[in-house]
């Protein structure tokens, strides 16, 4: 953590650094919190505002005290972070309740209603908490969160974590549901994909 900005590892390893300002909202346990309260090597739920990993602002941090098993347990040793609403959904990630399993294609339901199928290739990492699982333990009403991009007008996902029953309902609970965040130029057309 440095001054204005937080310094995170996000669940694929890569790091990445977000804006803090004083509109940022910081939440511990369901309580209202401050930056200090957070440490090193925390676990943290971050909304973010704007796309790509470039120029993000927090809009809210939130994380659990204790990171061992009945935490948050989303990143690798040392823990980690969920990225919400940084990107496009649908484009960038891809989020929801998991309605058919054909491998290697898995079907979403994602919160906007929509359903998007997604499919899993060899270098798609697979994950629940801290094991790495295979498409066998994918099941039809797990969630799921999936990081990727879109390359000749498909998704592909690189990262797929399976968020266990109790993680979603926390997720929920402090507000964190990723995809209701939006970046402010949603409205204007998608620009061209270079």
């Amino acid at each position: 953590m440095k001054d204005g900005t937080l310094e995170l590892t996000k669940p694929d390893g890569n790091s990445i650094t977000v804006k803090v300002t004083d509109k940022t909202e910081y939440h511990k346990d369901r309580q209202n919190a401050k930056l200090a309260d957070f440490k090193v090597s925390d676990m943290v739920f971050i909304r973010v505002q704007g796309s790509g990993d470039q120029d993000l602002t927090a809009l809210l941090v939130a994380g659990r005290t204790g990171n061992g098993p009945g935490g948050p347990g989303m990143g690798g040793p040392g823990g980690g972070m969920m990225m919400m609403g940084g990107g496009e959904l649908g484009k960038d990630f891809v989020f929801g309740e998991v309605k058919s399993v054909d491998a290697p294609k898995i079907t979403v339901l994602r919160p906007d209603k929509l359903t998007q199928t997604l499919e899993l290739n060899e270098q798609t990492s697979l994950r629940k908490g801290r094991e790495s699982v295979t498409m066998a333990d994918i099941q039809v009403a797990d969630h799921v969160f999936v990081r990727g991009a879109v390359q000749n007008n498909a998704f592909v996902p690189k990262i797929l974590m399976v968020i266990g029953p109790e993680q979603w309902k926390r997720m929920q609970e402090m507000g964190m549901t990723p995809g209701v965040v939006k970046p402010p130029d949603d409205a204007k057309p998608n620009p061209p994909q270079h």
